[in-house]
């Protein structure tokens, strides 16, 4: 509600913006509803937009980091909603853990994504067991 977002941008800019500002950290929050564990990105994708320029808007902020695979909906079409309506980078996280995922994430116009349960899970189809492995199989699917 409109409400919640004005408490939450009242406790930023004064809890949290006096950290960042001059600290050299990047900052890039969620946008959208999440909870749960693990996190579930949740609302109608107007919403989830909707406050991806809201947050993108505020001085600190970097860039984004959209759970766009922890949203039940057309997460291509949400990742390049949220790309296309802010001028930060977007990340994009929450179970990249196919090739499809990747290639749907490269094609979207995000800045980039993360790869981290799966990735120690060993889901990538790699050459041999271990970490690096699964590195390099992730890479070979950006190159």
């Amino acid at each position: 509600t409109r409400k919640e977002s004005s408490a939450a941008s009242d406790v930023y800019k004064r809890q949290v913006l006096p950290v960042l500002r001059g600290s050299g950290i990047a900052y890039y929050p969620f946008p959208g509803r999440i909870s749960g564990h693990p996190s579930v990105l949740s609302g109608p994708a107007e919403d989830i937009v909707a406050s991806a320029r809201r947050i993108a808007g505020l001085e600190g902020v970097h860039g984004l980091d959209l759970l766009a695979y922890r949203f039940r909906g057309d997460v291509p079409a949400l990742i390049k909603a949220v790309c296309d309506a802010v001028d930060k980078p977007v990340v994009v996280a929450g179970s990249i853990d196919r090739s499809e995922r990747i290639a749907a994430v490269l094609a979207s116009g995000a800045a980039g994504f993360t790869v981290g349960t799966a990735a120690f899970e060993e889901t990538f189809p790699a050459a041999r067991p271990g970490l690096a492995a699964q590195l390099q199989a992730i890479q070979a699917l950006v190159d």
